[in-house]
Formats: C-alpha cells, structure tokens, sequence
C-alpha cells in the first residue's frame, strides 16, 4: 500500500482542529493515525509540556525553542510516524515542520535559524535514515485579522505564551507558510474564511485527488 504522511498547519485560529475532528470521525474505519506536533509519543508529549505549556519557557531563547520542536519532531518520527506507515497507514499530523518555519523563522523574524532550519529537516526526514518528508502540507489560510481575532477569541482553547501577538506577527506568519511552498514543497492551500462544511469538502477533495483517501469514505449517512 502507498502509505501518505500530510501535515495540516495554519494559523491559530485558520479552524485546523475543527477539520481533523471532522477527518478523525469520518475516517474512522480506514487505516489511519493522527498524531500532533509537538507531541504524540509519551516522550515527545512531555517535550510539549516543557516548550510549549509551561510559562517559564516564554523567557528562554529561539535556538532553545527551535531545537525544542526538532527534538520532538525527531521522537515522533521514530515512535509513530514511521512505524505506522511502515505498517501500511496513512499518518496525518497536526502541525509540522512547516509551522517552524511560518512561526519562528518568519513570525518571529528569526531568519539566522535558516541554515540549520534546512540542516536539520535533512536529518530528521532523510532518506539515508530511512525516513521520508511529508508528502503534503494542507495549510488552512485566512486573513491574519481574521485568524488573530479568532484565536483570541476562542474561550475553549488555553492560551499560551505564544498566542499574544500583534497583527505584524501574523501577517509574517501567513507569508511565511506562502514562502515555505517557495522551497518547492508540496503544499495545498485551502481558503479558511468558508464555512467548516465548505471547508472539510474542499480538504475531501484533495485527499481524493491526491489518491491518499477515496472519495467514498467521505459519504455522510
């Protein structure tokens, strides 16, 4: 079986969540895994609570961060993402390495962090390693006024010390998922303003495009 591995990324706010809920109840039947960055496997799982949960990290530098998310990027990889397509499913992530680069390389204006941005990703996706790159990038786009006054606006979702941005920040974050597809990487982007119903038809039809879901598994009852 051709076993796909597909991020989805956006910005906070772009509805992200609300789709892969959509994906997770309706594929529920088809050999899939949904894992999240960082996060999945236990021990990345406690390299989220230390880099993104517990406040003391908000005073810490962007190289700490910026290996912080590859250090558990690289545990995923190892415990989940290749084991299960290895196994013959298909792997859909919450985030990805794609958010490194729209957030801190380009939200955060860390440009210096490039070279190792790229050392990095060949390391933990290479080939040689037996591993392999995302073979695609949904990324939910939507105005950055738009995506920041949704996610300052959502009551159910804990605020952390990376969601108090001004409107600049996410503008820079929006072109940075933009120039991310610039280095030739397979990303689709899909109009985040629409309704959730609009917007799941729309993922449902690439996944069916791109060969990775049949369109079949999406009828509703």
């Amino acid at each position: 079986m051709d076993t796909k591995f597909v991020v989805f990324d956006g910005m906070d706010g772009s509805g992200k969540g609300t789709q892969i809920n959509y994906l997770k109840k309706g594929l529920a039947s088809f050999p899939v895994v949904f894992t999240r960055e960082p996060g999945g496997p236990p021990l990345a799982e406690e390299i989220r609570k230390i880099i993104r949960d517990n406040p003391l990290a908000a005073s810490s530098t962007a190289v700490f961060h910026f290996l912080g998310f590859w250090m558990a990027r690289e545990e995923s990889m190892h415990r989940s993402v290749m084991p299960a397509l290895r196994s013959g499913k298909h792997v859909f992530s919450d985030r990805g390495d794609s958010s490194t680069h729209a957030f801190q390389l380009c939200g955060e204006e860390h440009a210096e962090l490039l070279e190792a941005f790229v050392l990095v990703r060949n390391l933990v996706f290479g080939k040689r390693h037996g591993r392999r790159e995302p073979d695609l990038y949904i990324v939910f786009d939507l105005p950055a006024e738009v995506a920041r006054e949704r996610a300052l606006q959502d009551v159910a979702r804990a605020q952390t010390h990376f969601d108090i941005r001004d409107l600049d920040y996410y503008n820079r974050v929006r072109h940075g998922f933009r120039d991310f597809e610039k280095r030739g990487l397979p990303v689709e982007f899909v109009d985040a303003t629409q309704s959730p119903e609009e917007v799941h038809r729309r993922v449902q039809m690439i996944l069916a495009a791109k060969r990775i879901v049949p369109e079949f598994a999406f009828v509703i009852d």
